[in-house]
């Protein structure tokens, strides 16, 4: 999940018009002399345990039941960085304007919320940009566990043996 939505958050970063490379770790992106600065940087996994269930048909036909087992919100840091103020406000607009509501991660939906947007200016930041935000993103999805149903007459056969 962690790379999938990591791969998600640079090609909009790119969209939204950050140029040169994304970086992903806080090493490289210390070290970048660029004042044009694009990154995500992958900030923490949380787990809380879950029961909700869903009973669906599968492509085969076959009805199954799949129990949400934890919730998982894994959330990011987006950062951009620019010369001019207007430039970087206007590339983090259009970055928020381009997410989704939500993505599709290994068959499950996962939820995209947009939190704190933190505004810095050169003498606040590491970067050589002379503005740059950053602002927290949560994939909102889960661990789940499918299983399959058995009709009521499987259930009737299985007990006229016993």
């Amino acid at each position: 999940m962690i790379g999938q939505c990591r791969e998600y958050l640079i090609q909009k970063l790119k969209d939204a018009g950050i140029k040169s490379k994304v970086h992903t770790s806080m090493k490289t992106l210390e070290k970048s002399n660029e004042s044009h600065v694009g990154a995500v940087l992958f900030e923490g996994d949380s787990y809380t345990r879950s029961g909700s269930k869903t009973i669906y048909v599968d492509q085969e036909g076959v009805k199954r039941k799949r129990v949400k087992v934890f919730n998982r919100k894994t959330s990011f840091m987006v950062v951009i960085g620019e010369y001019e103020e207007s430039k970087c406000e206007s590339i983090f607009e259009s970055f928020v304007a381009l997410l989704d509501r939500g993505i599709m991660v290994d068959g499950n939906f996962t939820g995209i919320e947009v939190e704190d947007a933190d505004w810095v200016d050169e003498n606040d930041s590491i970067l050589k940009a002379k503005i740059a935000v950053q602002v927290k993103i949560t994939f909102d999805g889960g661990i789940y566990k499918d299983s399959a149903l058995g009709t009521m007459s499987e259930l009737e056969q299985t007990l006229e043996k016993e």
